[in-house]
């Protein structure tokens, strides 16, 4: 049974896909979206099975007599209490849906001979082995009587309430995942609804809850027809950790609008997904994504951020192509905004040409086009050339006797249009002569060392003074971007 849509009173929510991502900003509404789909449909249990994890789980994970009593008596109890963003005894009951998930793996793999015929597939690896890769001092493991955690350093039981509130929370977490996928009703649409799930959690434990996710869907794909998990988050580690899959769709929620498109996480996603998620460096740092067109740019922005010894804080994004560029921009342009309140990135383009043809903004991305052809264009500037030890005019002395030695080398005839050149060829492409030169003039380095060493090295004072590279590559994007916060 696929379904492409869920509705409730005013959300709306299209696409569906079997992992859907909702982002947006505080206060923006997706818990109440998220609520609004549960309430409605829920009341048609002949058609959905459907679970909603609130943003906030209070308790401790263990077993509470009252909570079973609760769940026994009353079938709509859980889904009650949790009908709201504080659920109280939340993971209590999540302890309750341990035991009853290891009943119904047990009675799955009674009925299921490819199961149990595989020798390393028990509860324990099927199950606790999930909860546990996305815990680093403790375990969950079974007892005589019951679940109990223990410390891998000494191996001695802990009490639940002694466990710190990251790893009750990825515990607590997992089993609902683990616990709704083991009750998916084939006959009917199976929703799980986990409104920011990476509450409480370290960075690298949301990104593997993301992969557990995939997982699950991994061993029910047989079923994918039927499961859609849908949650909302402001983590870019989780997305990141599922940017990859083919599971995957995306959508923003934005203030005052209850309808959600999701789309299959792309190309783009893909490509930004290292700036944005990993847990550590880059999303915690004060860079900001720098797209750029080509892999020749890339490794010139790389040079100029480690000349610069981190005062130039970019990103490079790769794109590969004008088209995947723009579609890089309005990615970004739509992204930025559901994750942080001041954002800010860049676009560089190529000038191919193009002269006194400024782009556009598109807030909060700036635009910029290079003043010259390309970024190897800027081989050719003064202050490059005294990067490689020379000057323009030695450099037209060294390459007058290059051509006269070289008369059918195929790019002699390049080599003497640049010495006669008014402008150095500044909206030319050269792209076949760049390391040309540099070996010209005895430089060993790669040409785009010695044009990122040279970003890297400009100061401040270079805007106000005559310098050729800054007009090459601009005035406005060297001062937003490579001197972007500086008093």
């Amino acid at each position: 049974m696929r379904i492409h849509e869920l509705k409730g009173e005013t959300a709306h929510l299209t696409g569906l896909n079997n992992i859907n991502v909702i982002m947006g900003r505080n206060g923006a509404g997706k818990s109440r979206f998220l609520r609004d789909i549960e309430a409605v449909n829920s009341r048609s249990k002949q058609l959905f099975n459907l679970r909603y994890v609130s943003p906030e789980r209070a308790g401790s994970f263990r077993r509470d007599g009252n909570v079973l009593t609760n769940i026994s008596t009353n079938p709509d109890w859980l889904r009650q209490t949790r009908a709201v963003n504080q659920a109280n005894q939340f993971k209590e009951a999540s302890a309750m849906l341990l035991r009853q998930a290891e009943t119904l793996y047990l009675r799955r793999l009674a009925r299921t001979p490819e199961i149990r015929m595989d020798a390393a597939r028990n509860f324990e690896t099927d199950r606790l082995g999930k909860i546990n890769q996305l815990l680093t001092n403790i375990s969950l493991e079974i007892s005589a009587e019951d679940f109990e955690f223990r410390s891998l350093h000494e191996g001695a039981p802990v009490n639940p309430d002694q466990i710190s509130s990251g790893e009750s929370e990825a515990v607590s977490l997992a089993t609902e995942v683990i616990y709704f996928f083991d009750t998916i009703d084939p006959a009917k649409f199976n929703v799980l609804l986990l409104d920011e799930p990476d509450v409480h959690l370290h960075p690298d434990l949301q990104a593997r809850l993301g992969k557990l996710i995939i997982a699950m869907l991994d061993e029910f794909k047989s079923h994918s027809d039927s499961i859609a998990v849908c949650l909302s988050t402001h983590s870019c580690p989780l997305v990141c950790s599922l940017a990859d899959s083919s599971y995957v769709s995306i959508g923003t929620k934005s203030f005052a609008v209850d309808t959600v498109e999701l789309k299959p996480t792309s190309a783009e996603l893909r490509k930004v997904a290292p700036f944005f998620g990993h847990p550590l460096s880059l999303s915690l740092s004060e860079d900001a994504a720098l797209i750029l067109e080509g892999e020749d740019d890339e490794r010139v922005w790389q040079q100029a951020g480690r000349t610069s010894q981190g005062r130039i804080k970019v990103f490079p994004v790769l794109a590969g192509s004008v088209d995947q560029q723009a579609e890089l921009e309005t990615f970004c342009v739509n992204l930025l905004d559901t994750l942080y309140d001041n954002p800010v990135a860049f676009s560089l383009r190529d000038g191919d040409g193009v002269v006194d043809q400024p782009l556009e903004h598109r807030p909060p991305l700036k635009r910029y086009r290079l003043h010259c052809y390309a970024i190897e264009n800027a081989l050719l500037t003064d202050p490059c050339l005294a990067v490689m030890g020379t000057t323009w005019e030695e450099l037209a002395a060294k390459a007058i006797q290059w051509a006269g030695d070289n008369p059918t080398h195929r790019d002699s005839a390049i080599v003497q249009e640049l010495v006669g050149s008014a402008d150095r060829l500044r909206h030319k492409k050269i792209k076949n002569i760049r390391q040309l030169v540099c070996a010209i003039v005895g430089c060993k380095k790669p040409w785009e060392v010695v044009v990122g060493q040279t970003i890297g090295a400009l100061a401040k004072e270079d805007l106000t003074s005559s310098n050729m590279l800054i007009d090459f590559l601009g005035a406005e994007m060297i001062r937003h971007i490579i001197f972007r916060g500086a008093a």
